[in-house]
């Protein structure tokens, strides 16, 4: 992976070669970060790759990153989505955590989950119920790029929307009918 990354880099734009102020910038910024209380990042460094050579511009916040600081580098870099990672079960109720405090500052960017531990029933019952922004599960890093071109895309991302929250309104049913998941 090294090795592919290193060899892709140069063709890749760079942040000091473009004017990400400008409001005529059409490259998108994606905020990545491990949440507080997880170190691993293997997985969140595969997507801020494969999203940065599909020219969005990566803010990679790193690891054992805080709720606090993660929304207020979002705002302070006017990032087009914020991308969760955690590996760990822990990191679970930290993006049930960041996505509320998101809501509570009436916040509406894109809100992408993955990690081992993570999971689209998680992601239906526990983080969308609180976010009212759109919340999507990402299965895997060749995913994310299609994902977040619909959710930020001014055309599509209000029925983007409304196609993730009424599969997670569904999924939400099926699951108090049938618990599969449980708070425990």
């Amino acid at each position: 992976m090294k090795k592919a990354v290193a060899y892709l880099e140069p063709f890749m734009p760079k942040a000091g070669d473009l004017n990400f102020d400008s409001n005529t910038s059409k490259i998108k910024k994606i905020l990545l970060a491990t949440v507080k209380g997880d170190v691993h990042d293997i997985g969140q460094h595969i997507v801020g790759v494969v999203l940065a050579c599909n020219s969005y511009h990566i803010i990679d916040l790193g690891v054992m990153v805080e709720a606090e600081r993660i929304i207020e580098e979002a705002l302070a870099q006017k990032v087009d989505i914020i991308g969760l990672s955690g590996l760990i079960t822990p990191s679970l109720d930290e993006m049930v955590d960041v996505a509320a405090e998101m809501e509570r500052r009436g916040l509406q960017i894109p809100l992408l989950i993955g990690g081992a531990t993570t999971s689209r029933i998680h992601t239906a019952v526990k983080i969308d119920p609180v976010y009212s922004g759109i919340v999507v599960h990402v299965t895997d890093a060749s995913k994310s790029v299609p994902i977040a071109g619909e959710a930020i895309n001014e055309v599509t991302k209000e029925d983007y929307k409304g196609k993730i929250k009424a599969t997670y309104q569904e999924l939400r049913e099926v699951q108090e009918a049938c618990p599969l998941y449980t708070s425990d």
